[in-house]
């Protein structure tokens, strides 16, 4: 590989396993990645497009330069990052979009320094990960393409282009070359770059189309209104706010992250596929009650006769079908479930843990209730422990604060691994809702570092209807205010509201009101002198 075409050491720190971040729509099944430096791999392609920014002292390359950093601008697949230059940033965001036309990666780029600036736009023949890729680059006024693909729509022609097999043209341009030569060139060195000036303030858009697009494309919407997209779909299924800034953040991203994830998840729970058992019960616990009803479906009619994978895999397929059946109420189709998941229980019970066999029992019980067989699944609750617990998932505030540092600045982990976002939500979630068929836990736990801090919770789904509460403090005494949205008791008698982490010995019948707790499991606590905190 010539000098300049590998990506290199990364000066920038974070976690190490923090690889990539996908950028998609909600039922796109072509996303693209997006490194901790702003370089995007397109969906099924070898090369990248990176980008380079000519301030007054020299070129600044972000996937380099220590003063680069990365955000999630709100909940969802909108990443941007910045690079500091002498005089201000230069920030580049990528998001994704459904356009009149078909679906495309957008790459903005605007600077936001006092002084104009240059952007060059470059090709490498790498992936995300390393791996070479030979690549057919041709460069035009109106587009560069790879491969035959259309990889970037230009917004204008480019002041200078080159593309080249034998030189790398970005460490060209670094060298102060002006970028003149041809515009074409083939190989698995073969690299190319546009630049463009960019005056202070002035933001450039380039399209990446996806391959099922087509030749022309619709308006495009901005980074800031596919932002206020997202969070508006995921607001829809509940909103959560914690005591914790980073873990509410945290968290959003995680439940968009899930969201992008529900096209491919029939075809995983009908194959038991590691991890499709917590992603579905994290989606249904996020509201998309339309989006899981495939994976329901895909299950329906089997017989499994042996566990595919680990029992803990099997048991989390079955506590993800259980809550998903409930949060669907539809009784068909938890009949139509019931033989596959009963089968499911029995081989996980003869090979399981104790934690998988309360799992799977509970899983189990919950699709019973939904199918209205109550009497059968009252019968199983005494066999399990504790109904709140997920193998894998973080049961304590520790367990969780120590998920989220292992995230990216953009909120992901790793190559972007849906499974950890599906257990740092459904473990966030838990902090905060629990219990079993007859009872619902609000706050069955609240760590002392959260004391005097707000909870607000929107119209969240659990099994027993939708919840929304709040925390408010009278000092040292919590004051709890609910109210809970459910048509009847599910025939398994009057839902009991509890707060165990507040007040164990409070609990309640009233679908609506307010109460002042005791303040701490062990309860009350004394009011604090002047100067005092609650920690």
């Amino acid at each position: 590989m010539p000098d300049g075409l590998s990506l290199g050491p990364r000066s920038v720190e974070r976690p190490a396993d923090a690889g990539f971040t996908f950028v998609a729509t909600l039922d796109s099944q072509e996303p693209s990645r997006v490194d901790g430096g702003g370089l995007v791999q397109p969906f099924q392609t070898g090369w990248s497009i990176d980008w380079l920014i000519r301030a007054d002292d020299r070129w600044y390359v972000p996937a380099k330069e220590t003063s680069v950093r990365q955000r999630r601008i709100g909940a969802g697949a909108v990443l941007e990052t910045a690079v500091r230059l002498p005089s201000g940033d230069a920030v580049h965001r990528v998001y994704a979009v459904n356009a009149p036309g078909g679906d495309a990666t957008v790459i903005e780029i605007e600077n936001t320094s006092p002084v104009p600036v240059a952007l060059a736009l470059a090709i490498r023949p790498y992936a995300i990960d390393g791996a070479t890729a030979s690549a057919d680059i041709v460069i035009s006024d109106e587009t560069i393409a790879v491969d035959g693909r259309t990889a970037l729509i230009l917004p204008r022609p480019p002041i200078e282009r080159q593309a080249s097999a034998t030189i790398d043209v970005s460490t060209r341009l670094i060298s102060g070359n002006v970028l003149n030569g041809e515009a074409e060139a083939s190989g698995d060195t073969a690299t190319g770059a546009a630049v463009y000036p960019l005056a202070h303030g002035a933001t450039m858009t380039f399209v990446i189309p996806h391959p099922s697009a087509g030749s022309k494309l619709g308006p495009l919407p901005d980074a800031d209104a596919v932002a206020r997209g997202w969070s508006a779909v995921i607001e829809k299924g509940g909103r959560f706010s914690f005591p914790d800034p980073g873990i509410t953040q945290q968290a959003m991203a995680a439940r968009a992250r899930l969201l992008a994830e529900t096209p491919g998840l029939p075809v995983k729970v009908s194959a038991l596929a590691p991890g499709a058992g917590r992603l579905l019960e994290a989606l249904a616990l996020s509201g998309a009650v339309g989006e899981i009803m495939g994976s329901l479906g895909a299950l329906a009619g089997t017989f499994p006769t042996r566990l595919p994978g680990s029992p803990g895999d099997a048991a989390a397929i079955i506590s993800g079908v259980g809550r998903a059946a409930r949060l669907v109420d539809d009784e068909a189709v938890a009949e139509a479930l019931l033989e596959p998941v009963a089968q499911l229980t029995y081989l996980v019970e003869k090979k399981g843990t104790p934690i998988e066999s309360g799992e799977a029992l509970m899983g189990l019980s919950r699709l019973l209730i939904a199918a209205g067989q109550r009497n059968v699944a009252e019968e199983l609750l005494p066999r399990i422990s504790n109904p709140n617990a997920l193998a894998g998932v973080p049961n304590d505030i520790e367990e969780l604060s120590k998920l989220a540092e292992q995230a990216s600045p953009a909120g992901s982990w790793g190559g972007d691994d849906v499974v950890r976002a599906a257990e740092f939500w459904l473990g966030a979630r838990n902090m905060v809702l629990g219990g079993d068929p007859r009872q619902l836990e609000l706050l069955p736990t609240f760590p002392a570092a959260w004391m005097g801090g707000e909870v607000e919770i929107h119209n969240a789904a659990t099994t027993h209807g939708r919840i929304s509460f709040a925390i408010r403090w009278h000092g040292a005494r919590p004051a709890l205010l609910w109210d809970l949205e459910a048509d009847d008791d599910q025939g398994l008698g009057p839902i009991v509201i509890r707060c165990p982490g507040l007040d164990p010995d409070w609990s309640t019948t009233q679908k609506q009101g307010d109460a002042l707790l005791a303040g701490t499991p062990d309860g009350l606590i004394p009011t604090p002198e002047e100067g005092d905190s609650f920690a």
